[in-house]
């Protein structure tokens, strides 16, 4: 049993990649043609998760559960600890996503013939790879922002997950990316057939804010959406190395024409895999789930140092703080991180989603259905999926353990902008996507299903 275990998943140790290689492929360089010298995630980074008390993400409770003999993760003899993990972490099957760029830790194992496979939930991001020893996570911690585990596909009774600290945080940890913030990130990039990068199809994150047809490159994409266009089910038939102006080849090549597909069959074997599917709609969620992920972190961390600072300056000069007890230049600080927050939260600038969109795996549903529903049935979860992504839209992060740990000088002046919004007192143009009954709508739903809404918004 162990020998056709370490034969079918490898020993910890041999596999992914140098993490200069790992960033650069983060941000849209592959290595050349013949991949990059394997290192050892964890080597020189990683810490043992069992016993990190300071931690209050998902993966750590579990790791709590799992010391306490609560919780047996079993070992699948074809996908390792990945059903385990899924089950445990309440993370749907349906969320999966399918990427062949070889953009992330373990490019030598990511081609278009076996993709990545990414799962994630409100809080937590799942990657597994074919014949990979590890199964990669980033977890959110509702203090620290995103923390970004490995956990070895060996079996054991207590297995352990290995926080990654420097290898993943050298891409994670990005100011054009995640803003400065240990987060998450989702790219569009055109591949050559082997799945290296030629070039980002645009700069930066996707996000909402990005164009349709900029969305998807490097990743596999099922389900149908009228006349829009994505960038998804697409590669080079050259290789990067052929390629000597990225830039003017990206402009020649057909980036689009792989739309409108409902299944996978004949691009790769999609059997090793949980399911069939790589989710058009889950697809979309995770792009604005991740940036706002690390809009919520970002606040969490601005208003920290801000009080940080305030605090060391006060101490110097003798001075006491001022009435309210925020500094001005204190304030100026923490408001900017709240606008930005406010303001992605909200969807201001959302491109167009053109439809109608819909997905292939069920995700759209389940998703749905998690809620919190007001007194007539409406959520925040509600898709729309012709026009836009939400029928009612505010971030159902809003009710995200990171989004309830941040601090009251995050949340008061975050709920008052809010309110000035919703209430129609701030009518600009970047709140101009939000009609009267769109407004009304999210008043009624917050009111019903998030009481600090109704006590903070007039603080």
């Amino acid at each position: 049993m162990e020998s056709e275990r370490s034969a079918r998943f490898g020993t910890v140790g041999i596999i992914v990649l140098a993490m200069a290689a790992a960033c650069a492929a983060a941000v849209g360089e592959g290595p050349p043609a013949g991949g990059a010298p394997p290192a050892v995630p964890g080597s020189g980074s990683g810490s043992r998760v069992s016993g990190e008390a300071d931690l209050d993400d998902p993966v750590a409770r579990l790791q709590e559960r799992i010391d306490r003999g609560e919780v047996f993760l079993e070992f699948d003899s074809a996908h390792g600890y990945l059903p385990a993990l899924l089950r445990e972490l309440a993370i749907p099957v349906s969320s999966q996503g399918l990427i062949f760029s070889r953009t992330s830790l373990q490019t030598n194992l990511i081609t278009p013939w076996t993709p990545r496979a990414v799962y994630f939930n409100d809080d937590v991001y799942l990657g597994w790879v074919q014949e990979s020893p590890i199964v990669e996570v980033a977890s959110i911690d509702p203090d620290e922002g995103a923390v970004f585990y490995t956990l070895a596909q060996a079996e054991s009774d207590r297995p352990v997950f290995r926080r990654e600290t420097s290898t993943c945080l050298m891409c994670h940890e990005s100011r054009s990316i995640t803003g400065g913030v240990p987060g998450v990130m989702m790219r569009s990039v055109l591949t050559d057939r082997m799945g290296y990068v030629i070039s980002p199809v645009h700069e930066g994150p996707t996000t909402d804010r990005t164009p349709m047809e900029g969305r998807l490159g490097g990743w596999y994409v099922t389900g149908t959406h009228g006349t829009a266009r994505h960038a998804g089910n697409t590669m080079a038939p050259v290789l990067s190395h052929e390629v000597t102006d990225p830039e003017r080849y990206l402009t020649a090549i057909d980036m689009h024409g792989g739309g409108n597909a409902t299944e996978l069959t004949g691009r790769f074997d999609t059997t090793p895999y949980l399911s069939p599917h790589s989710d058009i709609v889950a697809l979309l969620v995770l792009a604005h789930q991740t940036r706002t992920h690390n809009l919520i972190t970002l606040a969490q961390q601005v208003a920290r140092e801000a009080l940080e600072d305030q605090e060391g300056a006060l101490r110097i000069t003798g001075a006491e703080a001022p009435p309210g007890g925020l500094l001005p230049a204190t304030r100026v600080r923490i408001d900017g991180a709240v606008e930005q927050l406010l303001r992605g939260m909200l969807f201001t600038r959302e491109a167009r989603v053109a439809g109608p969109v819909r997905g292939t795996s069920g995700f759209a549903a389940e998703f749905a259905r998690r809620g919190p529903a007001d007194g007539r049935g409406r959520s925040l979860r509600d898709l729309d999926l012709d026009g836009r992504l939400f029928r009612h839209p505010l971030s159902f992060l809003v009710y995200s353990d990171a989004f309830d740990a941040l601090p009251t000088v995050v949340k008061v002046p975050f709920y008052r902008r809010l309110g000035e919004v919703l209430d129609g007192v701030d009518a600009g143009d970047d709140f101009s996507h939000l009609s009267v009954g769109d407004r009304a709508a999210i008043v009624e739903i917050l009111t019903d299903t998030k009481p600090e809404f109704t006590a903070m918004r007039g603080g």
